[in-house]
C-alpha cells in the first residue's frame, strides 16, 4: 500500500509541476526543457504505478537506494567538477544495476554513453542551456 501512496504523490507532484512549466514557457529553447524533464517524470510515476497496481508489493530497499543515488548525483553535479557527462554516466549505470536482476554490462554501458552524451549535446547545442562540462574535453 506504502508503494502505491509513494507513486501517487510522486505522479501527482510531477503532474503539478508539468503544468506550472506548461505555464511558463514562453517558446525559446529553454523553456522546453521543464516540459521535457517533468513530462518524463509523469511518465515514469505512471508506468511505476502501473507496475505496482497488482498484489501489494512492499519493496522499499530499491526505491531507498535509488533515491539515495540520485542525492548524490544531484550532489555531485553541484559541488564537484566531475561534470555532467560523466556525473549522469555513472548515475545511469548503477540505476540501472540497481532496477535489474540480470546484469546486462553492454546493454547498461552503451545505454548510459549514449544518453549521457546526447543529452548533454542537445541541451547544450540546440537549445543552448549550459551543462557543466567537467573534467571532460567536450
Amino acid at each position: 500500500m506504502g508503494v502505491r501512496i509513494a507513486g501517487a504523490v510522486v505522479l501527482a507532484v510531477g503532474i503539478g509541476l508539468f503544468v506550472q512549466a506548461l505555464t511558463g514557457a514562453n517558446g525559446s529553447g529553454a523553456s522546453y526543457a521543464p516540459l521535457l524533464i517533468t513530462g518524463m517524470w509523469v511518465v515514469v510515476a505512471t508506468l511505476y504505478l502501473v507496475k505496482h497496481s497488482g498484489p501489494l508489493q512492499v519493496r522499499w530497499r530499491t526505491p531507498l537506494l535509488l533515491l539515495g543515488v540520485l542525492v548524490a548525483y544531484a550532489v555531485v553535479l553541484k559541488y564537484t567538477v566531475v561534470g555532467y557527462v560523466l556525473a549522469t554516466f555513472v548515475f545511469f549505470v548503477v540505476a540501472a544495476r540497481l532496477m535489474s536482476t540480470k546484469p546486462h554490462w553492454i546493454r547498461d554501458l552503451s545505454v548510459a554513453i549514449g544518453l549521457s552524451l546526447g543529452i548533454y549535446l542537445v541541451f547544450t547545442k540546440l537549445l543552448g542551456i549550459s551543462l557543466p562540462a567537467g573534467v571532460l574535453p567536450i
